[in-house]
């Protein structure tokens, strides 16, 4: 038996990979709720894209579990190691050489993890029906060769931090009009934003290459290629390998200088703004999907809207948004490295107990709460701001979002970016709410995270189309 070789790096496992890109860690994300069949598709070099499903039961205090490779018609495979504790998951199966470890949220009914540990290769799982489990997931869009332009896989050190950057440049046989560098949203995330077998990068950058602009798509630090040490960066960090890659493609004499703009998705689209205005020579930024309120606001309106949508009574919702508010004021006090005290204990005590988490299970959940508000990239993003970098942009800027974002809601961040950049004086943005999209710029039904992985559409061409004729009014 041959084992699964995958190819792809995509996102993530931890509440730094569910802000913004997919969602919030819920505090009620227990392992009960592991229960049933979960499918995945890893993508294969050589055979295109599998299913996998693994079963999870719990007999008697104990789980058990068996995994199906539906194309390969193997099924009920052996799950030679199985360890559940509150949210997160590990699990092998030595047939096939994999030893996954991941965590679920609750939020969004998704198990997020990786296979491997060195440059771990992610692989997240969404909860499957019958009729679902050996349906082969279809990415029509994903871009296929031959392609009418050159294709060149760089890397180039970092002088700041000495990390690698590893990426793929595509180029217009001749006649480029400018260069975009595609910002990815929050976890680790390889140079095509990979997702449920989604490449939305890779199809940006194929449409906008296309229409006669270089684009170049990187690995963050850690991850494929690149090189550096993911866990311990913050969003500045990011936002500096973003301005190294502006230096870099400067630097070629291939590409026309002085002419290189951002396009940010999600917690990208917060970090283009922070590169946009400390440069004076970004030509353009796009922001697709990013916050343009306070952090801890729109971590307040996601969860509150999330909670709705699952039924909560208007009271729960109201004192658990009240709630949030409070531990997300008082974490925002706290030094860097400064422990969360008694005070912000007991409101998570709280909060967890009103969402519903049994009783024996509110102590685990709120260390694990605490570990994950104690992170430094948490506490950075935190007291995020982005009004105080949006106002200091003076290149085009055009900000979309999806109708039926569920984790940045369209008309409150997108009437804030309006009303900021009003205010400073900028000449030349736009703003648009695209219909009946969610958080990916898939076309969907109603936005929510059970979508991402059903839906075949990777990325809206309505979408790539307003970005693509916004640039071309331009360049």
């Amino acid at each position: 038996m041959q084992p699964i070789k995958t190819t792809f790096v995509g996102t993530k496992w931890r509440i730094k990979s569910l802000i913004l890109a997919i969602g919030l860690i819920s505090t009620s994300a227990m392992a009960e709720n592991l229960e049933g069949d979960w499918r995945t598709v890893a993508q294969i070099s050589e055979e295109g894209n599998l299913p996998i499903v693994i079963h999870l039961e719990e007999e008697n205090g104990k789980w058990i579990g068996t995994l199906d490779n539906p194309s390969q018609r193997e099924k009920g495979l052996e799950l030679s190691m199985l360890e559940i504790q509150d949210n997160s998951i590990t699990f092998e199966v030595k047939d096939l050489r994999i030893k996954y470890k991941g965590t679920y949220s609750t939020a969004v009914d998704l198990v997020f993890g990786s296979i491997g540990q060195k440059n771990a290769t992610p692989m997240n799982f969404s909860r499957t029906s019958e009729s679902a489990k050996n349906k082969p997931n279809n990415r029509p869009q994903t871009p296929q060769g031959p392609f009418p332009y050159s294709i060149e896989e760089v890397s180039f050190n970092d002088p700041t931090t000495g990390n690698v950057i590893s990426g793929t440049l595509t180029k217009p046989e001749s006649n480029i009009k400018a260069t975009a560098v595609l910002i990815s949203g929050s976890g680790p995330q390889d140079r095509d934003e990979t997702l449920f077998g989604h490449k939305p990068f890779a199809i940006i950058a194929d449409h906008l290459t296309r229409q006669g602009y270089a684009v170049f798509r990187y690995d963050d630090r850690g991850i494929g290629g690149s090189s550096g040490d993911f866990r311990a960066a913050t969003s500045e960090d990011f936002a500096s390998d973003t301005s190294a890659a502006v230096d870099y493609l400067n630097s070629r004499k291939d590409l026309p200088k002085g002419r290189v703009g951002l396009i940010g998705h999600s917690e990208g689209g917060m970090i283009a703004p922070m590169v946009a205005s400390s440069r004076d020579d970004i030509a353009f930024s796009i922001l697709l999907a990013g916050p343009g309120v306070k952090i801890p606001e729109l971590i307040v309106d996601q969860w509150y809207r999330d909670r709705k949508f699952k039924g909560l009574p208007e009271e729960s919702l109201k004192r658990l948004s009240q709630l949030d508010k409070e531990i997300f004021e008082k974490i925002g006090q706290l030094g860097v490295k400064e422990s969360i005290n008694g005070e912000i204990d007991k409101l998570l005590y709280e909060s967890v107990k009103l969402e519903g988490t049994k009783e024996e299970y509110l102590d685990d959940q709120v260390e694990q709460l605490k570990k994950e508000y104690s992170t430094l990239w948490f506490r950075y993003f935190l007291k995020f701001n982005p009004e105080s970098y949006l106002k200091q942009i003076k290149s085009p800027l055009l900000a979309l979002n999806g109708s039926l974002d569920f984790q940045v809601d369209a008309k409150m961040n997108l009437s804030n970016i309006q009303s900021v950049l009003s205010s400073a004086g900028h000449k030349d943005f736009k703003t648009i709410e695209l219909e009946k999209m969610n958080h990916l710029f898939q076309s969907a039904q109603n936005g929510s995270f059970s979508e991402y992985a059903e839906i075949e559409e990777s990325f809206s061409p309505i979408a790539l189309n307003t970005m693509s004729s916004w640039l071309n009014e331009r360049f």
